[in-house]
Formats: C-alpha cells, structure tokens, sequence
C-alpha cells in the first residue's frame, strides 16, 4: 500500500502512570490540611502528624505541570499565531471550574464572616482573586496561590512562543536570578526573603525552578530513550528520597533551629528533586513498556484539580460539623476527621465527572481554539 503524502498526526500518548502519581499526590494534600485543620481546631496531632509532609504534593504538582507543558507545548515555539490558542486552552482548563468553586464561597464569607480572616469580603480582593492576580495574602479560595504561579508560567511561555529568542533569554535570566535569591536567602540566614516585597517574592520564587526542571524532563523524554532498568532505578530512588525526606521533615525539622526558613528551602531540595526523579522515571519507563494503573488511582488523578479546589472548603465546613456536636472525644475526632477526608475526596471526584467536565467541554464549545 502506498504511503500517504500527508502525514496523520499520532495521539498523545496516555502516561497513566503519572496520572495515577498526580491522584497520589492529591490525596496527600488533602492528608496535610486535614491535619493542619484538626492541630488548629483541636489542638492535638492526627496520626502523630504523619502527614505533616503533605503539602510536598504541591512541589510534585509544579514539575508535573513543568513536565506536560514541555511534552505538548514545545511544539508551537516561534508559531506565533498559536500563542492565543495556546493560553486559551490553558485558561479553559483552570478558570471555569476555579470561577465556580469561588463564587459559591464567597456568600459564605458576607453571611459567616467568622469562616475568614477579614480581607475575604473586600471587593478588591475579590476581583483580585477571580482574576488569580498574586496578593501578599491568600485568595478568597486560598489553595488558589498555587494557580497563581501556574498561571504566571503560562504567561511567560506564552510570551516564549511569540518570541523565542528574545524570552527564552528573559527565562534564562530570571531563573538564574530565582537560583541566586536562594543562595542569598540562605546565606542571610533566612532573613533576606522576610524583607523582600511580596511580587519580587513571587516573581522569583523557587517553585519556577521546579517548573522549570520538570520542563527539562519534558524535552529530554521526547528526544531519548531509556532502558527500563534505568527507567526503573530512576523511579525507585525517586520514590525512596521521597519517601526519607518526608520522614526527617516530620520527625527532625519541624522541631529544629531556624525550622521554618530551612522547612521552605527543604521542599526545594528534597521533594522538588525527588518529584524530578519520580516524574522522569515513571514516564520514560511507561514511554517503552505499557503499566497497568489501578483504575480508582487513575480516577483520582483525573479529578485531582476537582480535589485540590475544593477539598480546603469542604474539609473546614467538616471541622465545624465536628465541633458542633461538642463530642470532645480524642478518637470521635480522629475516626471524623478520617471519614472527612474520604467524603471530601469523593466528593470533589464527583464534582470532576459532573461539573468540571461539562464546563470544560462548554468553554470549548464557546471559545473554539486549535490544538495547541
């Protein structure tokens, strides 16, 4: 049969064992406000605090993201007429959903103001929140400082797609000056970052390092291959260091000296390195051998974004629920706040199969955009 002139464009591969890491790390936020919830409200530790190191699944999130941006967004560099394609499919994909979770909150703040800490009503800071501009506080829906940062990276690659040369200097400077923040901050004894104002913060914060080293991987897995043996050893010392830094940060590091400047740099080396090897091993072994994921982990991963907004808010309306029954009992608490986290997970994979789907595909349908 003769070839075709043209030449037919292959799917995306499906890395199913990433998305079942991404559901993973979800429930491991949802673990780390659990018991930051239930220390605040009741002042003991849940399960010894042995989620403390929850919140590393936000670092595992930022080289994700940095990893599929460069696996599908590589492509249109210098395709100048694709830059607004390309960050209208990525607002699409964060705003509809985000838009919705918000304003069902906010009335909440107006009616209880004793859910928030006061700047939640301020309209300024709710236009501010809506549009995910960055603030020196929260957002109205807190976990949205991570879509913030997101957001910010999409902007600056969308800038690199229209022009290549001049920002991908601009990039390589600005990471250089993130990196040299760091080893100034650290060598101030973590006092240079206190005074730093919030933007430059922002604008130079580590988590661009994180993105920026899952792009990396994102590049080297489409252009090599690798052995499953080393695929493999990737993944497994990925997955150990992981597994020993959330040891010595439970146990060691939130008691010790300086615990707080040292916790912020220590997520930086530990989980962000550690989520490099996880993700760079998970998918160039799946790149060669297909990997049979369980299907509730892969359930998870697809509606870790549904999770990750809504899980602060309904875990905090579960908190009161609690308390309100003025049952004082450590293990009524405990068994719970243990049923609390299972609800609000699968609730927020409800919320992905029945809300967050159906906005997606009707932005899609209203603000029609080529594949970027």
């Amino acid at each position: 049969m003769p070839h075709s002139s043209k030449t037919i464009k292959q799917p995306a591969q499906k890395l199913m064992l990433l998305e079942g890491f991404r559901g993973l790390a979800a429930l491991l936020i949802v673990a780390f406000h659990a018991t930051e919830l239930f220390s605040l409200k009741f002042e003991q530790p849940l399960l010894f605090s042995l989620f403390e190191f929850g919140d590393s699944g936000v670092d595992f999130f930022f080289v994700l993201s940095g990893f599929f941006l460069a696996v599908s967004g590589f492509n249109v560099l210098g395709r100048q007429t694709a830059a607004k394609d390309f960050l209208l499919k990525r607002c699409g994909r964060i705003y509809p959903l985000y838009w919705l979770v918000s304003l069902c909150i906010i009335p909440i703040y107006f009616l209880m103001p004793s859910f928030g800490k006061g700047y939640e009503t301020d309209i300024g800071v709710i236009i501010q929140s809506l549009l995910l501009i960055p603030q020196s506080h929260p957002p109205v829906l807190s976990v949205a400082w991570f879509l913030s940062h997101l957001l910010f990276f999409y902007l600056i690659f969308t800038a690199v797609i229209l022009q290549p040369k001049i920002f991908s200097n601009v990039v390589f400077a600005g990471l250089s000056l993130s990196a040299f923040f760091i080893v100034a901050d650290v060598m101030s004894g973590f006092q240079l970052r206190a005074k730093t104002p919030f933007l430059l913060d922002f604008i130079f914060s580590y988590y661009n390092l994180e993105f920026a080293a899952g792009c990396l991987v994102g590049l080297l897995f489409k252009r090599i291959h690798l052995k499953k043996t080393w695929s493999l050893f990737i993944l497994s010392m990925g997955c150990l260091v992981f597994m020993m830094a959330a040891l010595l940060d439970v146990y060691v590091l939130q008691t010790g000296p300086n615990s707080a400047g040292i916790a912020y740099y220590y997520h930086l080396i530990a989980y962000g390195a550690s989520s490099v090897l996880i993700v760079g091993g998970a998918a160039f072994l799946e790149k060669t051998h297909k990997i049979q994921v369980n299907k509730c982990f892969l359930g998870l991963g697809a509606a870790s974004f549904a999770i990750y907004l809504t899980h602060y808010p309904l875990l905090s309306l579960f908190t009161k629920v609690i308390q309100s029954t003025g049952i004082n009992g450590v293990g009524f608490h405990i068994v719970s706040m243990t049923f609390a986290c299972v609800a609000t997970v699968f609730i927020g994979c409800a919320i992905h199969v029945y809300v967050e789907k159906k906005l997606v595909s009707l932005f899609r349908k209203n603000l029609t955009y080529k594949r970027a």
